[in-house]
């Protein structure tokens, strides 16, 4: 009888994503980078940039008056350099961008050389800034590295990215492709999320502790890394609160609702991790209004009353909620004719929220909680001019819900080898 051996059975050989793929979203955060120093003077500093770079250097060890001027000299170079860009522009232009920026700069200079505040020095005005220290602490090692300007750029760009990061990070911890979550990470970047992220304002930051709240939260729902979660949950609730308690108190209740009427309905929701998360999320809007009380923080009447005088420039109004409503009304008219006009938010909205009802498994709700959120805080404080940075949080649906549908529809994945047959 012949002795008939068969070749041994391989294992199956298991794909690993190439290098490249495993390095595309650093790839990714390097090439906005690029992108963004060569925008140049487009980025410049904002008033409440000078209020962040002078509290900045007041944590270093300057003196109020020593920190004013370098925070000013800084804000005057920037907005002199974006002048004079912009009158090389101009067609009747004559002088060179050099004498544009001396002219402007100086002009700052003598402006606001004797004032105490580039706004107003009124202290309820000043307390709104003073109450909310995380930017401007996280911000004061890099001035004090690079000075006010490179410092705070650089910040702006580690923010961006960072947040970029946060939102692969989330996506991939929800299951989806590795492509499907860089789609995520390039849409945050290219959205007014990465521009406002990138800015020196406390958006980076705020925007980055939003995406670790939602980060925690979705393990939680998905009953995962329950001790991870609730701690990533917790530092984001709490860093946030420094930076701005009041728009974390909002995020926190929107996520405790979506949360407790997950436990409410049957389904896949009712287990530990989603009453963690509503406890902790209730726990953090509680705390925070409870510290709003007991410290004494400037409340919505405060900036109120800052958004109806001017800052405090003209004598206080008796209604001030009810001017709100009348203004909130004429601003969402205003916003929904714009959108009208020109619909590509509402139609990105609309796809991004179908992929999220039909695929998210708990991320939609999250979504939906951010979203509502940016919309109240553009609704509390409804000026034109404010409004695309107040509402960033309304991109973040579009942000995670597009990644959806390309991974269950567009993502490719690597085609396998087949298993070696044995022989015969």
């Amino acid at each position: 009888m012949s002795d008939v051996r068969t070749a041994p059975t391989e294992a199956p050989t298991v794909t690993r994503p190439s290098r490249w793929r495993t390095a595309l979203p650093l790839l990714t955060c390097l090439v906005y980078a690029v992108l963004q120093l060569a925008a140049g003077p487009q980025w410049t500093l904002f008033p409440d940039s000078y209020r962040y770079a002078r509290a900045a250097e007041q944590y270093l060890g300057a003196s109020r008056e020593e920190a004013h001027r370098t925070a000013l000299a800084a804000f005057c170079t920037s907005r002199a350099d974006r002048a004079a860009h912009d009158g090389r522009l101009q067609p009747t232009t004559r002088k060179s961008a050099s004498a544009l920026k001396a002219d402007a700069e100086r002009a700052c200079l003598d402006r606001w050389a004797d004032a105490e505040d580039i706004t107003t020095a009124d202290p309820r005005y000043q307390a709104i800034f003073s109450s909310r220290p995380g930017y401007p602490l996280l911000a004061a090692p890099f001035v004090g590295a690079f000075g006010v300007l490179k410092g705070m750029r650089l910040l702006g760009l580690l923010t961006a990215a960072a947040g970029s990061l946060m939102v692969f990070g989330l996506l991939r911890g929800a299951g989806l492709a590795r492509g499907a979550a860089v789609v995520g990470q390039v849409a945050f970047l290219a959205t007014p999320l990465g521009w406002w992220s990138a800015q020196a304002l406390g958006e980076g930051l705020f925007t980055v502790c939003v995406l670790g709240a939602l980060w925690g939260g979705l393990l939680l729902l998905r009953n995962r890394s329950l001790p991870w979660a609730a701690a990533l949950t917790s530092l984001a609730y709490g860093t946030g609160a420094v930076t701005r308690y009041s728009s974390v108190l909002v995020l926190a209740a929107f996520v405790a609702a979506a949360a407790t009427a997950g436990l409410c309905f049957p389904g896949r929701l009712r287990h530990r991790g989603t009453v963690v998360l509503a406890g902790l999320s209730a726990l953090a809007a509680g705390g925070v209004f409870v510290a709003m009380r007991a410290l004494a923080l400037p409340s919505s009447q405060v900036t109120l009353q800052d958004t109806f005088t001017h800052h405090f420039a003209d004598p206080e109004v008796a209604d001030p909620w009810g001017r709100l409503l009348g203004l909130a009304a004429r601003f969402w008219r205003d916003w929904a004719a714009q959108q009208a006009e020109l619909p590509y938010f509402l139609a990105l909205t609309a796809l991004a929220a179908w992929a999220l009802v039909r695929y998210g498994d708990g991320l939609g709700r999250l979504a939906l909680a951010t979203g509502l959120t940016g919309v109240c805080l553009v609704t509390a404080h409804p000026l034109v001019q404010e409004a695309d940075r107040l509402a960033v949080l309304m991109w973040m649906p579009v942000v995670l819900g597009l990644p959806l549908v390309v991974d269950r529809h567009w993502t490719w994945h690597p085609p396998r080898e087949p298993m070696p047959r044995p022989s015969e």
